[in-house]
């Protein structure tokens, strides 16, 4: 096999935590009497809220945005993987494939997410958004695995859902593979993101599992 270690991304590639911030918005938003599409709440109020204040000058963001925060963390009990996470992981453990993960997750917010999951067993090394200073597309949280984990770059491979893991990958010496699944269809244009050049792209774990045992 090509690859030794796999670098897992978190949210929106193993852990469905992108709908529950869609979820959070969608609740809060409802509360002030807003009520928006899924795709106008990605679009307008996951990224760039510099802009949606001026969009939406009725929503004091100060106040609006700290709830939906704490509907996230007091609803991981509702956090949902995507298909075949646990098949995928146990197929490459047992094949003595290095696990780890990294996430810009704060460090309890992620061990709490990766328990419910029932996951946490899987990794060997986790860097969180605690561990560093800078976040992707920053190499840094990938150089920092290689470090902890004393893996090589040229025998290990990213799995993420967006262009920031895919830049931070080549930026590390890493290949990548870009996780385009249905279900984030709602998030990304996938077309775009196919722009940040991925070594590999994947609709599914399984198939992703596939590519490393026969690469």
């Amino acid at each position: 096999m090509k690859y030794s270690s796999v670098i897992f991304d978190w949210d929106g590639t193993l852990g469905m935590t992108l709908h529950l911030w869609l979820d959070g918005y969608r609740n809060e938003l409802e509360k002030l009497g807003f009520h928006y599409s899924d795709k106008v709440i990605v679009d307008d109020f996951f990224y760039e809220h510099v802009k949606a204040k001026v969009k939406y000058p009725d929503i004091d963001f100060k106040t609006f945005v700290p709830p939906v925060y704490k509907y996230v963390n007091s609803h991981i009990s509702s956090l949902k993987i995507y298909p075949g996470v646990h098949d995928a992981l146990e197929r490459l453990l047992k094949n003595d494939i290095n696990l780890t993960l990294v996430s810009s997750s704060e460090k309890n917010l992620l061990t709490e997410s990766l328990i419910q999951a029932d996951i946490l067993k899987f990794f060997s090394v986790i860097v969180s958004g605690d561990d560093v200073k800078k976040h992707k597309p920053d190499p840094e949280p990938f150089e920092q695995i290689i470090e902890i984990a004393k893996i090589s770059p040229k025998d290990s491979i990213v799995l993420g859902d967006s262009h920031t893991d895919i830049l931070a990958a080549k930026a590390a010496g890493l290949d990548s593979c870009l996780f385009l699944p249905f279900e984030n269809k709602i998030f990304y244009d996938f077309t775009k993101l196919m722009e940040s050049n991925p070594t590999y792209s994947v609709e599914n774990l399984k198939d992703f599992a596939d590519l490393i045992l026969k690469t």
